[in-house]
């Protein structure tokens, strides 16, 4: 399918490694011109809008911790001053902490949720407000698999991730009417360093509960956001789409 997104101006958070990575080249591949947003990965941050000045397309990068209201203040300032509007935003920055419930410190429960769900609130509430002028826009946020069936240890991100489904499709309510489509991607098990350790702890007992039979990659995340940025998803909105070759429902 081909998605044309020529012209369009997108925001990734946390855009520089696993998948944020792949949904940057994805979007810029299909025309778009992406910023993208990192917080400490400003080597890989640099290597990637290298890669995509070679492929013939344009980006941006914008060191911003997201979680915190300043930061995000200043990178929304950013992109108003350089290019007006803001066509899409995908809340892809996220982190895990994973420990036994008993043995969770409270600063690790807090980060968790501060950048999964307290960064997707203020950078969609700020991106809404661009988006509503030109009545039009895609926000896409980046969940995870484990908002339905999560693992042992993850407290902290399953809660996050279930945060930001249902965050997804308030927001969908609110915005749907004003141009904005809203959803969310539920990726499983993905070939990343995020997941790498959990791969490396249980990866032949979580591939037995894969009815794919086989681990994702990042592109199969990618392919499914870059249509929900598309003007062919626009009777598409507060869903929240598995990509997790049947992991949720088996």
């Amino acid at each position: 399918m081909h998605l044309d997104l020529t012209d369009k101006i997108a925001l990734v958070t946390g855009g520089s490694r696993g998948i944020g990575r792949e949904c940057v080249l994805r979007l810029s591949r299909s025309g778009a011109r992406v910023i993208i947003n990192y917080n400490k990965s400003r080597e890989k941050a640099e290597e990637l809008l290298a890669k995509i000045a070679h492929h013939g397309s344009e980006g941006d990068l914008f060191q911003a911790d997201i979680s915190q209201p300043d930061a995000v203040e200043m990178l929304f300032s950013f992109v108003r001053e350089r290019f007006e509007n803001l066509d899409i935003l995908v809340n892809n920055a996220g982190i895990i902490k994973d420990n036994l419930l008993l043995s969770m410190k409270l600063s690790d429960w807090d980060r968790v949720h501060d950048v999964s769900l307290r960064g997707a609130f203020l950078c969609t509430k700020s991106a809404a407000e661009m988006m509503m002028l030109n009545h039009r826009g895609k926000i896409i946020n980046i969940a995870s698999v484990a908002a339905l069936r999560c693992g042992t240890g993850q407290a902290n991100y399953a809660s996050a991730k279930g945060g930001l489904v249902s965050f997804t499709r308030a927001c969908a309510v609110e915005l749907s009417g004003k141009g904005i489509q809203v959803n969310a991607v539920l990726p499983g098990f993905i070939l990343t360093d995020m997941s790498r350790r959990v791969r490396k702890r249980g990866g032949e007992l979580i591939l037995k509960q894969i009815p794919a039979g086989r681990f994702g990659m990042p592109i199969d995340v990618a392919n499914i956001v870059a249509f929900l940025a598309s003007d062919q998803s626009d009777y598409i909105s507060g869903q929240a789409i598995s990509v997790d070759g049947g992991l949720s429902i088996s």
